[in-house]
């Protein structure tokens, strides 16, 4: 059977969480959670002392990564030996598949950049950025590590470079995957996005003020509704509300409460906005689209993009408001009715 160690020891502290960073969930998945799922065909030797999944052979981690491989190579009983770090949560199951049968390897991608040392301007052809994978033989890497071990030189930072210090072993180049970055810091997390759109339409009624956007528009009718029937405002909550998965308005805010008729919609977003900013998310950016055939929206869109900034706390050149007609279609089309819709991208915070 093939066997990978799974270094998931490491305490993180450049990545500032006060907790094991591989805890931390990227898309819903814990960042180690993804190692085991790419190696879920290896027998696993799992270091880490906070982190028991299931299924694994469990290590107990050392005060180094030197010191966790070395632990971990006590128990392995298998010819070959993949070891990885589970910081690396991109590795693609395509470069793992080529990484067995050679004495000694390890994965790797070539420079992009100019690399420098000093006044002096290195080949990048003959450079290599190593990750992980690395393995090879596990009698290799055992005696290497045990050589090592005794020496009391505990410092190294991948497995090559305890084989190189006591074998004349060339080992194998496995090109990898620019994408198989490690997590050290937060700045290396990749960015989580969420998509939300949401549609609302409300009629055309007297004696009604017309609320769109949070501000007050001239106009003989105004729209019908539990709240002040602002359109646009809902549009944009509920937007928030669908990307966060969190249900819809009227979950929220049921029209048959006698404590929120009326209410100023505003204060709606503003309550779904603290509940986005409580979810980690922060806004990207928000298209919305007004259709009305009465009246012209042209001379308010610039004030409804001020009031919306300044409720959701974000730059005016993130909020997008077009308006359009129905064409005389329909209720809207028949100046009976104002529709918007809201699309908007959340990110990570």
């Amino acid at each position: 059977m093939k066997a990978v160690i799974l270094l998931a020891g490491g305490k993180g502290v450049r990545f500032n969480a006060g907790y094991n960073k591989l805890l931390y969930e990227i898309n819903g998945k814990k960042i180690y959670e993804y190692s085991l799922e790419a190696f879920k065909d290896y027998k696993i030797y799992f270091v880490s002392d906070d982190i028991k999944p299931n299924g694994v052979v469990q290590v107990k981690a050392g005060a180094t990564r030197f010191l966790s491989v070395y632990n971990a190579l006590q128990v392995v009983e298998e010819d070959y030996v993949l070891i990885h770090d589970c910081a690396r949560y991109n590795i693609k199951k395509s470069v793992i598949d080529k990484c067995y049968t050679y004495d000694l390897f390890y994965v790797g991608v070539k420079p992009i950049d100019t690399i420098r040392c000093g006044n002096k301007t290195l080949n990048r052809d003959e450079l290599i950025i190593a990750q992980t994978p690395q393995g090879g033989k596990t009698k290799i890497l055992k005696e290497a590590y045990e050589l090592a071990y005794k020496e009391n030189k505990t410092n190294f930072t991948d497995d090559i470079s305890v084989v190189l210090n006591y074998f004349d072993i060339e080992p194998k180049v496995i090109l990898g995957d620019y994408d198989n970055i490690k997590i050290t810091t937060k700045e290396d997390l990749p960015k989580e996005y969420k998509i939300g759109h949401s549609f609302d339409v409300h009629r055309l009624v007297d004696n009604r003020p017309l609320i769109l956007g949070g501000i007050n528009i001239p106009f003989e009718k105004g729209l019908l509704g539990h709240s002040d029937g602002d359109a646009l405002i809902h549009a944009i909550a509920e937007a928030i509300l669908g990307a966060l998965v969190l249900g819809d308005l009227g979950k929220l805010y049921p029209d048959n409460d006698p404590k929120t008729l009326g209410i100023d919609s505003k204060i709606i977003l503003k309550d779904v906005f603290n509940k986005m900013i409580e979810s980690g998310y922060l806004i990207n950016n928000i298209d919305c689209m007004i259709y009305a055939e009465k009246p012209k929206m042209a001379p308010y869109i610039l004030d409804m993009r001020k009031e919306i900034a300044s409720i959701l706390s974000i730059d005016i050149a993130l909020i997008s408001i077009k308006a359009t007609t129905y064409e005389s279609l329909g209720e809207i089309g028949e100046g009976k009715a104002i529709a918007a819709d809201a699309t908007i991208l959340l990110v990570k915070a």
